[in-house]
């Protein structure tokens, strides 16, 4: 990340503010005259290494921050962490933060009242600091994905939309000013103009009900959550699984010629979806069941024998592992992938005679060009590309080989399929997973679609 810079004269109240070291910059560098007449380069010291500050390891921790005093109580200070990477951008943003300070006052009396004030936008900004472990102590750390994070910050980034289309400046309204009219607003904006589905609506809440809370908790409000009344709306769960027939169509027409597509609006790009591995993965997909990560991740020596043949797969529960956090996921049970008569073909096919106890992966190998990241991404995409062009009038994601693989194995076994898909109860596997209408269709052997 590109160091942010502050000149020698800055200004006013204008500061760099370090969220590892909590340390305050006026400036990064200035020439000192001495006494002989020469010019030295000066530079601040970081707060934790002591060395300069251009030589600072924490630079995606730096933030541009702007502080003002109270009139009448110069003792008394309110700031604002600013979203700006340049020096320019920040001016433009501190003098906006003083003329909407300046307007607060105006507008809400000029007595401080001994409360410190809390804007919504800046408590946002903290919010996705904190979501990146910035400034977090380290046993209070949670790994969290950037995706994951994006999708916070979109959901926050709505319900400022939702503000501004009502005429509520988020820069300027303070967090314990949000009420049941603020949240109606955003409620209509999801729904009407956004057109989002029940789902999708109850996600956005969700985030916002959540930042309100480590808000509230945060800075020891005395205030009550306004998320917490909107009601979850009622959500269809569609359990699509796909067919024999479509699946052994996906795999014929999976090639170059048929990958190219365009990406988009303003700025179109062409793309190709195929990639050499898609279809091994996509197969890979549907007789182990796992999720996209799963899947790209798998290694030969995850395979465990019995007399010489492959009998189950063992990975990590990764969903778990992340929600229990750090420190605190070392007993988290594995996932335990059982070697079924059409995978058992597949593993084989793919070399599995050659490969067996290899600590390599099953997909792409070769690591160093691409990153597992990249391989989900194709994978789903790539997945999704080749479907359309069935042209079957659905809309199958990746997720809906999972969803055949658990309503096969939940048949072959019974229903007692949660020891061995991680789901903590069969209620929530039937409810999402499992389709009934093919359940008749399970074999006692599972030899998904005869593969």
């Amino acid at each position: 990340m590109k160091r942010k810079k502050l000149p020698t004269k800055t200004h006013k109240g204008l500061f760099l503010y370090c969220t590892q070291c909590k340390k305050y910059f006026s400036y990064t560098n200035k020439n000192i005259k001495t006494s002989d007449g020469s010019f030295i380069k000066k530079e601040p010291e970081c707060g934790v290494s002591k060395s300069k500050l251009s030589n600072c390891k924490f630079t995606e921790k730096h933030r541009y921050k702007s502080r003002l005093h109270m009139p009448g109580n110069n003792n008394k200070i309110v700031s604002r962490t600013l979203d700006a990477f340049t020096y320019q951008e920040a001016v433009v943003q501190a003098i906006d933060f003083e003329n909407e300070f300046t307007l607060d006052l105006k507008l809400n009396g000029k007595s401080d009242k001994g409360t410190k004030r809390y804007y919504l936008f800046d408590c946002q900004i903290q919010y996705i600091d904190f979501l990146q472990n910035i400034g977090v102590p380290d046993h209070q750390k949670v790994q969290r994905s950037e995706k994951h994070i994006k999708e916070i910050q979109k959901s926050l980034l709505l319900f400022n939309e939702a503000l501004t289309k009502n005429k509520v400046n988020k820069k300027i309204t303070l967090i314990d000013r949000i009420t049941d009219d603020h949240v109606g607003y955003f409620h209509t904006f999801l729904l009407n103009d956004k057109g989002y589905s029940s789902k999708t609506y109850n996600n956005k809440i969700a985030v916002l009900r959540s930042f309100y809370k480590w808000t509230v908790a945060k800075f020891d409000l005395n205030i009550s959550n306004p998320f917490e009344k909107v009601r979850a709306r009622a959500v269809v769960v569609k359990k699509d699984t796909i067919t024999q027939q479509e699946f052994k169509r996906l795999l014929e027409i999976i090639s170059p010629e048929n990958g190219h597509t365009t990406t988009g609006v303003s700025n179109v790009k062409a793309r190709n979806r195929y990639k050499p591995y898609l279809k091994d993965a996509i197969e890979l997909a549907l007789h182990t069941g796992g999720r996209r990560e799963e899947v790209i991740d798998l290694k030969w020596n995850m395979i465990t024998e019995s007399e010489e043949i492959p009998i189950f797969i063992t990975v990590r529960n990764l969903k778990v592992e992340r929600i229990k956090g750090e420190g605190f996921n070392e007993n988290v049970a594995p996932k335990i992938i059982p070697i079924t008569k059409s995978l058992k073909k597949l593993l084989y096919r793919m070399g599995y005679q050659n490969k067996r106890g290899m600590d390599e992966f099953l997909i792409s190998p070769d690591r160093t060009q691409t990153s597992t990241y990249a391989l989900m991404d194709n994978l789903s995409k790539g997945f999704s590309h080749f479907y359309k062009q069935l042209g079957t009038g659905r809309e199958l994601q990746l997720k809906s080989l999972r969803k055949t693989y658990l309503t096969y194995l939940s048949a072959a076994l019974n229903g007692d399929t949660k020891s061995l898909s991680s789901h903590t109860t069969d209620e929530v596997l039937q409810k999402h997973y499992i389709d009934e209408k093919i359940v008749s269709k399970a074999v006692k052997e599972l030899d998904i679609f005869n593969s």
